[in-house]
């Protein structure tokens, strides 16, 4: 592993589109962070920590980055966007399509914030997972995600208001399953919605 006395030059040409996202402490720590995944063997925080030999810091600086820093992911992607949309060879183009890709990420736990069990077409049964959702672009010269985010179940009593509000009839026999059978009071109504 070589070490950085410096950030890559291919860092300090492109950080500055972020610079808006981060505080002064967050915003070296982003600079090592991508600077490590870029040339970094190891890409662990620990691994990315141990590359830099000038102004060596504690890996718990970078690990605070990732898990505490009070930055908005929307706001980092949007300038990730603006900054693909500066170059000539990654800006969007008319000919350019989107497309939509949900990626099946199953885990062996169920302590995973916002897992669920979902429906797994490779294997053929319900495995605990995340599904990660992405709208993709893609032209003759690149492509990249545009936006990407968990799938979340639907919130029963949100999609009940919003039909209730749509004036989508939901049959009066069919509410008493929301206390005698839960699920089929779910499957019911994202039944009648699909519909």
């Amino acid at each position: 592993m070589i070490p950085l006395l410096e950030f890559p030059e291919i860092v300090e040409h492109y950080a500055p589109y972020f610079r808006d996202v981060f505080s002064e402490e967050a915003w070296i720590e982003f600079k090592r962070y991508v600077s490590g995944l870029l040339v970094s063997e190891n890409k662990t925080v620990d691994g990315i920590n141990r590359l830099f030999v000038v102004e060596s810091r504690n890996q718990s600086s970078l690990n605070r980055l990732i898990t505490e820093s009070q930055y908005r992911l929307e706001a980092l992607n949007q300038d990730r966007l603006r900054m693909l949309d500066s170059q000539a060879a990654t800006q969007m183009k008319a000919k350019g399509v989107f497309s939509i890709d949900d990626t099946l990420l199953s885990h062996v736990g169920q302590e995973f914030e916002k897992i669920t069990k979902l429906w797994d077409h490779v294997s053929g049964s319900y495995v605990w997972a995340h599904d990660l959702v992405t709208l993709h672009y893609s032209d003759d010269q690149t492509d990249y995600p545009v936006l990407f985010q968990l799938w979340e179940p639907v919130e029963l009593e949100k999609l009940e208001q919003g039909m209730r509000a749509a004036h989508i009839p939901i049959k009066t026999s069919k509410e008493a399953l929301k206390e005698s059978a839960p699920q089929k009071w779910r499957d019911y109504l994202i039944h009648l919605w699909q519909r």
